[in-house]
């Protein structure tokens, strides 16, 4: 990997950005998985998502294979989608199962993880059934939105995103029904839709029939040790306005953000997820306050794609642009500051096994 002259200074004023070649070397990915994504708390779901025993989903976080699940007790927990017998994988997709069943050997397991039948185990000596339950991932529940972090000993969300949600806690989250979920497959490094996201100065250039909206006069952000918030008004309101008269944006590091946006009462989780090191699938998952959508909640959905097509355009023509070599590190200007704060905490993370 290539030496380079600047790290990213704590001073905005004459601090460069991370060096080109973390968007461009593949070996980056692994360690980022390693050293971000497996020690960072993910969304995986909405409570809406399980109201009886024994629903289910599945997903991957850090390319570890996961489900989650209702118990009998109304409990949702976590597990590593991950058979104790010889490692198949126990399910796909999401559901309602009364068990989980290995498709392998057929050894089945309880909703809380414990394990309920080992066919052909009979005569195995010191064969104890506590010991072959499924691994359990840590979980928590905040404001009905469910994480998982692959990090048994970190803190816990209260800790590391103080003031989550305060501008939106009033709205009854938890009523929230999820009603679509798109995916895009976008030709750039996950880190450049993040860079991109955590700026407005683009905003009157690249999305305006979004601007066209809001009073960017108010446009106002803030930092926070391990996440940010944006937000603008609707044109002739103040910076008190209720859900939907504005844009209200929260930044979780590293790859979530939660974007309450102008329109109808209305929520867009964005996930940045990599596929490889110049290849990102974002996840959009919409939610209403009903399950049966309006004209005017369609009408929102299709700006947001809108916004989303424009996005996705330019961090595909930044990554060209980063991988024609001609490019090493840029400059912060002065509105820049939550790309800097971004850029300052993979640098934080990322130094102590890269050369920055």
């Amino acid at each position: 990997m290539n030496n380079i002259t600047h790290r990213v200074s704590e001073k905005l004023s004459e601090a460069h950005t991370l060096p080109s070649w973390l968007y461009t070397n593949p070996d980056v990915l692994e360690i980022e998985k390693k050293e971000i994504f497996s020690r960072t708390w993910q969304y995986v779901g909405h409570i809406s998502q399980f109201t009886r025993a024994g629903d289910y989903l599945t997903t991957e976080v850090a390319d570890r294979p996961i489900i989650v699940l209702r118990g009998k007790d109304g409990e949702i927990r976590a597990f590593y989608n991950v058979c104790s017998h010889r490692a198949s994988k126990l399910v796909d997709g999401e559901g309602n199962k009364p068990l989980l069943v290995c498709p392998y050997h057929a050894w089945s397991y309880n909703l809380d993880g414990s394990l309920n039948k080992a066919p052909n185990m009979m005569g195995v000596e010191n064969f104890d059934h506590k010991d072959f339950c499924l691994k359990k991932i840590k979980l928590e529940i905040f404001e009905s939105f469910i994480f998982v972090n692959l990090d048994s000993n970190a803190s816990p969300l209260s800790v590391q995103f103080p003031d989550l949600f305060n501008h939106v806690k009033e709205n009854n989250l938890g009523d929230l029904k999820r009603v679509r979920v798109k995916e895009t497959i976008c030709k750039s490094n996950w880190k450049i839709g993040i860079d991109n996201y955590l700026e407005c100065d683009h905003c009157s250039i690249v999305h305006k029939a979004l601007v066209s909206k809001v009073d960017m006069n108010q446009y106002e952000y803030k930092m926070y040790d391990n996440y940010s918030y944006q937000s603008t008004p609707l044109k002739g309101l103040d910076s008190n306005f209720p859900l939907g008269q504005g844009g209200r944006y929260y930044w979780l590091y590293p790859n979530t953000w939660f974007s309450f946006d102008p329109g109808p009462p209305n929520l867009s989780i964005h996930q940045s997820i990599p596929i490889d090191h110049k290849t990102t699938k974002y996840v959009y998952t919409t939610f209403f306050m009903k399950e049966e959508i309006t004209k005017e909640e369609e009408e929102l959905m299709a700006i947001d794609q809108l916004v989303r097509k424009e996005d996705l355009e330019i961090c595909e023509t930044v990554q060209k642009g980063i991988d024609t070599g001609a490019y090493t590190q840029g400059r912060f200007s002065l509105t820049e500051n939550l790309v800097h704060h971004f850029h300052l905490l993979l640098q934080r993370d990322l130094e102590k096994v890269l050369p920055l």
